[in-house]
């Protein structure tokens, strides 16, 4: 199952719906303040660069999210995994992750590896 960490007013989440409809393609819908501590430490085994690829960019950042990132880098894995769940506006939405792909945030040509083999077969 394909489960999509999004935040409501995003519009890269809500074109990653729409993607998925128009694919027939269920996805389980979950709040990214509802991250569970598992889900995150899988995106991180995924990740080639830590937690600096699963938090936001500093430089198209809000001061808040800035001084955030900022104070996390004083913090050792454990105490980071749990400022960001305390604190989810650091991450990027949507988060899209299956049993061994995830992807973060929304493009039309990368998010294409959510589909099923056979469909990318036979419409590529």
């Amino acid at each position: 199952m394909i489960k999509v960490y999004y935040r409501g007013s995003c519009g890269s989440s809500r074109r990653a719906f729409s993607w998925f409809e128009k694919y027939n393609i269920g996805v389980e819908k979950q709040q990214i303040s509802k991250m569970t501590r598992s889900d995150l430490i899988k995106l991180l085994q995924h990740s080639d660069e830590g937690l600096k690829a699963i938090v936001k960019r500093p430089g198209k950042s809000s001061s808040e999210v800035k001084d955030a990132l900022q104070y996390m880098e004083h913090l050792s894995l454990n105490e980071a995994l749990d400022f960001i769940l305390s604190h989810p506006y650091v991450m990027p939405t949507p988060i899209i992750m299956d049993g061994n792909n995830h992807f973060i945030g929304y493009n039309e040509d990368e998010i294409r590896l959510f589909l099923p083999k056979e469909y990318r077969r036979h419409r590529s």
